[in-house]
């Protein structure tokens, strides 16, 4: 069997890794420091290996959930990619932000270094209806470019009140920073600039007038 073997530098690195996952759990378990410390006092074991048994009886125990896991290595992961620095940067640099329009530049930095801005400009996804969506957002302008006030009004009344198409779903909102799908956004915008239509638009010459009761009741 061929030998295996592994350069002093690596061990360190892992030695490293296994010290700092043992401090994270220390801190964020004060039941597993008090414990480990009672066995250190009375086995008299040395300081390195008194942490990786608390490591061992953390996991042991089920103490140790699947996001705290994630946690630790993301952790330890972030000083040794230069990704997670940047992103890490700026997103210290979120947190003083002085307006709206700072923190909206960073998260498109995020985004971006995180690939979300091209999941944002693809309109197909599994968890919405991009299609019907598409073809809502073309009724809508074709609508008010025929000034067809009645018609858009209607249209409006039985699309906006539900969540239609998905647009609500949660996952379209919990993945960029910078905001969800293009299309739902385009979809949004239109909805406002019919609704303002409805309310301001006059009505073509020789048209009957809308009545102001019926804008009222509409809205």
């Amino acid at each position: 069997m061929a030998d295996i073997t592994i350069d002093s530098e690596t061990i360190e690195k892992a030695k490293e890794i296994l010290d700092e996952a043992a401090k994270l759990l220390i801190r964020n378990f004060p039941a597993i420091r008090e414990l480990a410390s009672q066995i250190v006092e009375v086995v008299f074991v040395p300081r390195a290996i008194g942490r990786q048994l608390v490591l061992a009886v953390a996991l042991e125990t089920g103490m140790i959930t699947l996001n705290q896991l994630l946690y630790i290595g993301k952790a330890l992961m972030a000083n040794f990619s230069s990704r997670s620095r940047l992103i890490g940067q700026l997103e210290t640099e979120q947190l003083s932000s002085q307006t709206q329009d700072e923190w909206m530049d960073i998260a498109e930095q995020i985004d971006n270094i995180q690939t979300n801005d091209a999941w944002r400009s693809e309109p197909a996804c599994a968890l919405y209806e991009s299609e019907r969506i598409s073809a809502r957002i073309d009724e809508f302008v074709h609508l008010m470019r025929r000034r067809d006030i009645f018609d858009l009004m209607f249209t409006l009344r039985g699309g906006i009140a539900r969540n239609k198409f998905g647009l609500l779903h949660e996952g379209l909102f919990s993945r960029a920073l910078a905001g969800t799908k293009v299309l739902v956004e385009t979809y949004h915008n239109v909805v406002c600039a019919a609704l303002d239509f409805c309310c301001d638009a006059p009505v073509l010459p020789g048209d009957d007038p809308i009545p102001t009761e019926a804008r009222l009741a509409f809205f």
